[in-house]
């Protein structure tokens, strides 16, 4: 001991301190091995991760797909003006509900009404000229019947007169002067007749007369109308674009409005499930949909497809239609949809934590975890409310056990304890000296 610190003394300084850290990391390492934790000897099954499982039971089931719309109507009407004439009231006011027939804007009736007296009194005029022709008419056939009844004893006096003139007895004169006569009564015979022959087609253009003052009249009393603009149909007004005291002309947009009742949900069908719903409609199905916005919920189905895709869509768009009388919602709002779908064979109703990803799931087989591939083919929302995922896969057999739980190390090969796993069949009893119980 005194050579070796002889030998340390007699070294150089640095020497000296290379040499103490050196001999301080020995005792270090010395002492962190003779007081490490004992290692953790538990059997390999205590140190599987706990898991829960869902048991496979393939069955039909009608999927339901999950879609965003847009609430609209065909039904929306922008009412203008007819007539030119000044606003005097405004009984409508946006966002206000109001039933077919009621006045919305009350425009100035001075000139239609004006109008309509003096259409009136055209009416009236025309009436008793076609009175007064229909009595100038018979008067004129009496008139023609009496001038024919002169012509023929002016006649009859002529062909006298002229057996005297060949007699001698009277002079040529006065054979002259009755064919004067006769002549005459010729010539108003033809004007009678030619009256009367021609009544039907003044009494004609008398009665086209009376039908111009009474579609005029009618005009003027439509005219008058038109100063009431009413609602076409019951709905909800979404604009109002005029104000007391404006002056409008025939053409401007007073008032728009929509039928609530006609309104329908446009939603935008992605092409893998339009098959299944093509098939359906054409086979006089309509399937069930359910439509929601907040706390807001209602029924509906979807009742036809667009025969077009427009540009710059993944599909085609559909029309679902509310089946049940709900408080209208409002027009252009944004809805999500959930539609049923026909029924499918051969799937699996899957918790939403059971799929990884887009399509992965894991079965539990034997304490080890299994990856697999399935097909999603829509989701369902259970009894209980609980959303559930369909899939489908070959692999997949009844009674197969799927891990139910959410592990962010979910691997092929993952050692767990499944909570929801049937218990091993129980073994025999053995005998109090160890050996097996004999049978029987």
């Amino acid at each position: 001991m005194q050579w070796t610190r002889h030998r340390l003394l007699g070294l150089a300084p640095k020497t000296r301190t290379l040499v103490a850290i050196g001999f301080v990391t020995v005792m270090a390492s010395a002492g962190l091995i003779a007081f490490a934790p004992e290692p953790d000897r538990r059997p390999a099954a205590e140190l599987a991760t706990p898991v829960t499982s869902a048991a496979v039971a393939l069955g039909g089931w009608s999927p339901e797909i999950r879609l965003y719309g847009r609430v609209e109507t065909p039904r929306a009407a922008g009412l203008t003006a007819l007539v030119s004439a000044a606003v005097e009231a405004v009984a409508a006011q946006e966002g206000e509900h109001v039933v077919a027939g009621q006045v919305l804007v009350q425009l100035d009736e001075t000139d239609a009404a004006l109008l309509v007296r003096r259409r009136q009194s055209e009416l009236v005029e025309a009436r008793s000229s076609l009175a007064t022709l229909k009595l100038a008419g018979e008067d004129e056939r009496s008139v023609l019947a009496h001038q024919e009844t002169l012509q023929g004893l002016t006649v009859a006096k002529v062909e006298r007169r002229r057996e005297l003139r060949e007699q001698g007895v009277i002079s040529e004169e006065a054979l002259n002067a009755v064919l004067h006569e006769s002549h005459a009564q010729a010539i108003a015979v033809s004007k009678q007749r030619s009256l009367v022959q021609n009544f039907p087609h003044r009494l004609a253009s008398a009665e086209a007369r009376l039908e111009r003052a009474a579609a005029a009249l009618e005009e003027a009393q439509v005219s008058l109308a038109r100063a009431r603009i009413r609602a076409p149909f019951a709905g909800r007004v979404t604009a109002v674009t005029v104000a007391p005291g404006e002056l409008v002309a025939p053409g401007k947009v007073v008032v728009r409005m929509y039928d609530d009742a006609a309104l329908e949900v446009r939603v935008q069908v992605p092409n893998v499930h339009l098959p299944a719903l093509e098939r359906a409609l054409a086979a006089g199905e309509r399937p069930v949909a359910r439509i929601e916005f907040g706390a807001w919920e209602a029924e509906g189905e979807l009742d036809r497809l667009v025969g077009a895709v427009e540009a710059g869509q993944s599909g085609v768009d559909g029309f679902v239609r509310f089946t049940a009388p709900i408080a209208p919602p409002d027009l252009g709002r944004a809805v999500s949809l959930t539609i049923g779908l026909p029924l499918v064979h051969d799937v699996v109703p899957l918790p939403v934590q059971s799929v990884y990803g887009q399509n992965r799931v894991f079965l539990v087989r034997d304490g080890l975890l299994a990856g697999i591939d399935v097909e999603r083919v829509g989701e369902l929302r259970a009894a209980d409310g609980e959303l559930k995922l369909l899939v489908r896969s070959p692999v997949l057999q009844d009674g197969d056990r799927i891990l139910s739980s959410q592990l962010s190390n979910a691997v092929t090969g993952l050692r767990v304890t499944d909570a929801h796993a049937p218990p091993p069949a129980p073994l025999d009893a053995p005998a109090a000296d160890g050996l097996p119980a004999a049978a029987g």
